[in-house]
């Protein structure tokens, strides 16, 4: 499977954290279903570099997990045929993990995914990290449940999978610097 691709405003994200300045790292992957752009369910169009926002967010999810990892053969994380290990050594790879329940995010047909940072913020009544909707607006969307959407650090299309009751869906980014 094709690698995601880190955007412009990934790139803005990253240099202000290596700035120093007061943002958060990778904290929340989104999952949406695309525009009208996603015609053919099994080659989904590429992403753009200059995409902020996933084309139809659906879903978003603040990360369970963040920890620094180490290539090795016996590892139990694959990701696109690498074998990772979760270590408490220092490393130039971390592993940020989401989990989609299986009671969360269903019928949505998922074309895109994206890891968002910064200063991703939900509305006032969502009391959990489980935000629906897409990105609240006024006008256009009243039922968004996520107030600041952040940094899109990295955006990922992928061929159409239905998230349905019986099926949890795990999305691990792995950050090499």
């Amino acid at each position: 499977m094709a690698l995601g691709l880190i955007v412009k405003s990934g790139r803005v994200l990253t240099a202000k954290l290596l700035m120093g300045q007061a943002v958060e790292g990778i904290t929340h992957c989104a999952i949406g279903d695309g525009d009208g752009t996603f015609t053919d369910p099994q080659n989904p169009p590429a992403p753009d570099i200059e995409q902020t926002a996933l084309k139809n967010e659906r879903a978003r999810k603040r990360y369970y997990k963040r920890t620094f990892l180490k290539e090795d053969a016996e590892g139990a994380l694959v990701v696109n045929g690498v074998r990772y290990l979760e270590t408490g050594e220092e490393t130039n790879t971390i592993g940020i993990f989401f989990r989609f329940d299986e009671a969360e995010a269903n019928g949505i047909t998922i074309r895109e995914y994206g890891f968002f940072g910064g200063d991703v913020e939900y509305v006032a009544s969502v009391s959990g990290d489980l935000a629906m909707g897409g990105v609240f607006h006024q006008d256009s969307n009243p039922v968004g449940e996520v107030l600041r959407p952040g940094y899109l650090y990295e955006v990922k299309n992928i061929p159409d999978f239905n998230k349905i009751s019986d099926t949890r869906v795990e999305l691990v980014g792995i950050i090499k610097i």
